[in-house]
């Protein structure tokens, strides 16, 4: 399943399907009852002097105060919804492979038994723990969320976060302080599901998240410095990314497509590849989900199939 979506804020705008109905049913169905939940809301007009409100959104609360020491983005949000919505998605998907591969009755390998179990998420910029704290609760069948931030202060607030939730869902919810790229690095395959959405570019983030992601994982990545990816700036779109862009009516199309292929070369350092499965660009962003693989024996002995 491929698909491209264009959005400007909460509306669908743009839908290219190539593939039959049934995948992008389901998935659209779920990103609707995402979005059915609860917008976020407002701090409280309480909050003054830098005292901490209640923000919430989707089930999940946060604490926040004025001076926002812990970034929240509420522009973000239709980013998270649409990222839940995925997740149950891949879920499913998940479920039917298994399903699949039981069926035909082979030998119970690794990879069998390890997908049967609940997948593990890594949110690699955890900030306030929102999104990692959402996904908890708002995901049927996830497992642990280990959410990362080298910053002491979005550690504290992700804590507080996770206790202001206290329920049996957030409680999968594992902070963890410290250095996202070096935690990936020395964890390979070991998390089904990545989640990239930095300030900026993800470029440096790229190379050890394809190693990081577990055989049929899904890593999900966002990109806002668009001027670049746009043609902008060619020169340190080529040093990011390694593509020249141009400038024209279909800029964001390309910024998807040079982000998509990024990913491709890294992970092909590493005997990887990837299925693109949806592409958006909305509001000021774009955002990719792909699954990831690793080449067969078979494919490695010729190389000359694996670019047809």
């Amino acid at each position: 399943m491929a698909l491209a979506f264009g959005f400007s804020r909460s509306r669908l705008l743009n839908r290219r399907i190539s593939h039959p109905a049934d995948p992008v049913l389901r998935l659209w169905l779920a990103f609707s009852s995402t979005s059915a939940s609860p917008s976020a809301s407002e701090p409280s007009s309480a909050a003054t002097g830098g005292r901490a409100a209640t923000i919430r959104e989707g089930r999940a609360e946060i604490l926040a105060d004025d001076s926002n020491s812990v970034f929240y983005n509420k522009a973000q949000v239709n980013n998270r919804d649409i990222s839940i919505a995925v997740l149950r998605s891949f879920i499913l998907r998940r479920h039917e492979e298994h399903a699949i591969r039981l069926r035909k009755g082979g030998p119970k390998d690794a990879a069998l038994s390890e997908q049967a179990k609940a997948p593990k998420v890594l949110e690699a910029l955890a900030a306030s723990g929102l999104r990692a704290i959402r996904y908890a609760l708002e995901v049927e069948g996830i497992g642990d969320v280990i959410a990362i931030d080298n910053n002491e202060v979005a550690i504290e607030a992700c804590k507080k976060n996770i206790h202001l939730n206290s329920s049996l869902e957030s409680s999968k919810v594992v902070p963890h302080l410290g250095d996202a790229r070096v935690y990936m690095l020395t964890h390979p395959k070991e998390f089904d599901v990545v989640d990239l959405d930095p300030y900026g570019s993800p470029a440096s983030f790229l190379d050890s998240a394809v190693q990081c992601v577990a055989d049929g994982g899904i890593l999900m990545c966002s990109a806002t410095d668009m001027a670049v990816l746009a043609g902008g700036n060619a020169e340190v779109c080529f040093s990011k990314y390694g593509s020249y862009p141009l400038r024209g009516k279909y800029c964001h199309e390309m910024a998807l497509r040079i982000l998509l292929a990024c990913i491709e070369s890294h992970a092909v350092r590493h005997k990887r590849y990837i299925v693109p499965i949806i592409s958006v660009h909305m509001d000021f962003y774009i955002r990719v989900f792909v699954r990831i693989f690793t080449l067969s024996p078979v494919l490695l002995s010729f190389p000359d199939t694996l670019f047809p």
